[in-house]
């Protein structure tokens, strides 16, 4: 019923998806969001070209791309190093320009963009976040089309929250540069776009405050549904999979460890956390932590996190949406997480999902769910029901469409 439905009010729409990092493989949040849209608009028999900076940190070849991949859109590429530099990291100091901004220009991709906007008419360009927002006088000079920013985050509030947390005056006062930097760049850029749909409507209040008068909604990231992986549940199994090098990320993982696994493994002995993620500083890989397993990078997510018992988010800073959050609720996985990294999520707390915000609170639900299968599989179940009803990737990728049509 659903697909005649999209069936019945499909216009085929050329979309020219700009990101700022190559979208394989799909190892983390930011990436699977992107790559859910690129695979729902082809199935919905929309034309869909992936423009995207390769970086250093994130490299991945297109001729290495799968074919159930490589089929559904044209991928090209342009490298770049992003990698954080002193020097210019320093001298950035003296300039009035976000340095996290300016990492991702290249005027390779910038003459990238004019050359694919002369080859081919789109009918939406779509910017996978404000940081593509540095290429929107190429974009102007080179077409008439309308453009969609789709922030993942508001990234102000992520630096601003990691400043106001920090307790070395140095690298407080440097990330609150960083912080002021951002905001100045998203709200001076936020109105440049034609239509503006971020993934929280947390994130569309916070830009509406700040003077966003564009076409808005808010649509969160979909979830793509599949077969689950044929493997059962460890007991006693706590999981995080995430980006170590994102210091949101690192900074929780680092809390969690030091201040709740302690209190947990005290009243659980044989109980395991297991570490997943790339780029995991030496600090966290040579701890020596009883019941800690650093995994690393996996090549399956959806297989780790439905192979253990409890999925954590804790997360003190962060804006957007926690995508592991969702992919780890529709596998079935009670999650516990702060406020904070489940703020953009449709939740109903002690129902589909345990929020604590404090080491005590979060300790006694790490060690209460592992001890209560019942709850365990009520919290799965209720999570999934959620997903299904909410996250579903082809209504939100027919509702992007749908509000961006003239």
């Amino acid at each position: 019923m659903l697909i005649d439905k999209l069936r019945a009010n499909l216009i085929e729409v050329n979309i020219l998806q700009i990101t700022k990092k190559f979208p394989y493989p799909v190892k983390d949040g930011e990436v699977i969001g992107i790559i859910n849209l690129t695979h729902g608009f082809a199935e919905q028999g929309h034309n869909v070209t992936v423009l995207s900076l390769n970086t250093k940190k994130h490299y991945f070849s297109p001729d290495e791309l799968p074919p159930h991949v490589k089929n559904v859109a044209k991928f090209i590429a342009v490298d770049i190093d992003t990698s954080l530099k002193l020097v210019d990291a320093f001298l950035n100091l003296f300039s009035n320009r976000s340095y996290n901004i300016e990492r991702f220009y290249s005027s390779e991709f910038e003459s990238k963009i004019a050359e694919v906007l002369a080859a081919q008419n789109f009918d939406l360009i779509l910017l996978e976040g404000i940081y593509l927002m540095r290429y929107i006088d190429v974009i102007r000079k080179n077409t008439k089309t309308k453009v969609l920013l789709r922030p993942q985050n508001v990234e102000f509030v992520i630096w601003e929250r990691l400043y106001k947390t920090e307790s070395n005056p140095v690298k407080k006062l440097y990330l609150y540069l960083l912080a002021r930097r951002m905001k100045r760049f998203e709200l001076e850029n936020i109105n440049h776009a034609d239509i503006l749909i971020p993934v929280s409507a947390t994130d569309m209040e916070i830009f509406k405050q700040h003077g966003c008068i564009l076409p808005n909604t808010s649509i969160p990231t979909g979830f793509v549904y599949d077969t689950l992986p044929p493997i059962g549940e460890e007991e006693n199994a706590v999981s995080f999979i995430g980006s170590l090098d994102w210091l949101p990320n690192r900074e929780g993982v680092e809390w969690f460890i030091k201040n709740v696994w302690t209190k947990v493994i005290k009243q659980i002995p044989d109980a395991k956390f297991y570490l997943a993620g790339r780029n995991f500083p030496d600090e966290i890989k040579d701890l020596n932590v009883q019941g800690l397993v650093i995994v690393g990078e996996v090549d399956d997510a959806k297989q780790f996190v439905f192979s253990k018992s409890i999925s954590i988010v804790p997360l003190f800073a962060g804006s957007g949406m926690r995508v592991k959050i969702i992919e780890a609720m529709a596998l079935g996985r009670a999650v516990i997480s702060t406020s904070v990294g489940a703020e953009s999520i449709a939740f109903t707390n002690e129902k589909d999902i345990l929020i604590a915000d404090d080491e005590i609170t979060f300790a006694y639900a790490v060690i209460k769910v592992l001890r209560d299968r019942n709850l365990r599989t009520q919290l799965g179940e209720n999570a999934q029901q959620l997903i299904n009803s909410k996250y579903d990737n082809r209504k939100i990728c027919s509702a992007i469409i749908d509000f961006c049509k003239p």
